[in-house]
């Protein structure tokens, strides 16, 4: 029998999520994940999973990494230095090696990758063996609609793991790799917003490490990478101004969570690299939502839950909150087009809506697409949420207690209302056909008709009567 990080672990790549509420084990699974053999495994295991994630989520409200400077976290190893500086930039790969294929958006940049260049994609995968790497990344085109059995020959799976030494690679591999690759795009990543910090250093940062010795082996070459918006998402960065682009990351106290943290060193370990020669572009994608042309998303993700809990509730919070909705047929497009210009190079790129939507605006698109829903105030809201999930059977809605506190701080509530700059990314993509769609009517009802489509949400009323 696996031990048990092991067995979660696994589910976890199977996109299986579990938690507790009410001292009952609950679980959310891909359709078909949830095989019978996996169904007999958690049955019989269910008491020590419990006992598992109690105890990690009382480890996560303990570990505020008050006693400990996480400045001291980021140290790069140092031999990662380049033998030459020389810029080996080319707008034409040959080879390309990119991380986090397997997720939602790894699978977006693999496509525009494979779209946009010529060249022969190395894609790190956890698996047992290359034919089940080369399978999961074609379920996950398959499931978003961008498999294209023409391009297939080009997708190259490396078996490996970002939490191992040469990313789980042998030396003499890892070497060949380094020595055929032209370009990296560092995608992937752990991202639970529950874990602490140390639970996610493994990956988050010493995998970010393997990646920039890689990068440093041989002919230098240059990586992208994939950062995330939480690293500025502080009350630190509260001001009466957008945040900007290039800040120096120093204000990092008051990080909310484990996974804003590891990113945060991630970064700053980056920084470092790119003062020893190697050319770094980073890309600090946001709120990350469904294909705006198809509407399809992890039906997990934060805006799916959210707008599935204001239409069953029938109600909503009344507190203001800014919400940044940047499709990911967007950002993988701008991110992939960006990183094909030599002067992003040394660049920091927020990559978000630079049309964020009030939320009362995004309740009332939900209205005018015919679900009823009132504002409440905060208090009254959660207690209606807290009994909902407490007498049904909706397992999706549980994790959002999570998310929403008993109170929220003053200090909470302008962090949900902060604005960032994104003007290095508009002037890069100036000139191109990549802009992002503005949060209106047409996407929040694709996004919406596809929920329906998969049975995440029932119709509303007036669509049923126009059926029949």
């Amino acid at each position: 029998m696996k031990p048990i990080e092991e067995f979660l672990s696994h589910l976890e790549t199977l996109d299986i999520k579990l938690w507790v509420y009410k001292d009952r084990l609950r679980c959310n699974a891909p359709k078909g994940m949830l095989t019978s053999d996996l169904r007999t495994q958690l049955s019989e295991r269910k008491t020590e999973i419990i006992k598992f994630l109690n105890h990690k989520t009382n480890t996560v409200k303990t570990n505020t990494l008050k006693n400990n400077n996480l400045k001291t976290e980021a140290v790069l190893d140092p031999s990662i230095y380049p033998k030459t500086t020389t810029n080996q930039f080319t707008t034409k790969p040959k080879n390309i090696f990119l991380t986090g294929a397997t997720g939602f958006l790894g699978g977006f940049l693999l496509y525009e990758l494979l779209q946009q260049t010529q060249a022969n994609i190395y894609c790190l995968v956890r698996a047992e063996n290359p034919e089940q790497a080369k399978q999961k990344i074609q379920n996950q085109l398959e499931s978003y609609l961008l498999w294209n059995r023409d391009l297939n020959a080009r997708i190259i799976p490396i078996i490996g793991d970002l939490s191992q030494t040469f990313l789980g690679l042998s030396k003499e591999k890892f070497q060949a790799i380094a020595n055929q690759i032209d370009t990296i795009y560092h995608n992937g990543a752990s991202v639970h917003l529950f874990y602490p910090y140390h639970k996610l250093k493994a990956i988050n940062v010493l995998g970010t490490q393997e990646i920039l010795r890689l990068a440093s082996l041989e002919r230098v070459k240059p990586v992208h990478f994939i950062s995330t918006l939480s690293v500025v998402q502080s009350f630190s960065y509260c001001t009466n101004q957008p945040v900007p682009e290039q800040n120096l990351l120093d204000k990092w106290e008051d990080l909310y969570n484990g996974y804003a943290q590891s990113k945060w060193v991630a970064e700053k370990i980056v920084a470092i690299a790119q003062s020893r020669g190697i050319p770094i572009s980073i890309y600090r994608p946001g709120m990350i939502t469904g294909n705006s042309q198809t509407g399809i998303c992890k039906t997990q993700d934060l805006l799916s839950t959210l707008l599935k809990s204001f239409i069953q509730l029938k109600s909503a919070p009344k507190f203001d909150a800014i919400w940044d909705i940047a499709p990911v047929d967007y950002v993988s497009q701008a991110i992939i087009n960006l990183s094909k210009q030599q002067e992003s190079l040394g660049k920091i790129f927020h990559v978000l809506n630079p049309h964020p939507i009030e939320m009362s605006a995004m309740i009332d698109l939900v209205r005018s697409f015919g679900y009823p829903i009132e504002y409440m105030s905060y208090d009254i809201w959660r207690t209606k949420l807290v009994n909902f999930i407490k007498n049904s059977q909706e397992n999706a809605l549980s994790s959002l207690l999570l998310i929403f506190p008993e109170k929220f701080s003053e200090e909470q509530l302008q962090v949900l209302q902060l604005r960032y700059d994104c003007q290095n990314t508009l002037n890069g993509l100036m000139g191109s056909s990549i802009s992002c769609p503005q949060p209106n009517t047409e996407l929040i009802s694709t996004y919406l008709s596809y929920f329906i489509e998969r049975n995440f949400l029932q119709a509303p009323e007036n669509l049923i009567k126009e059926a029949i």
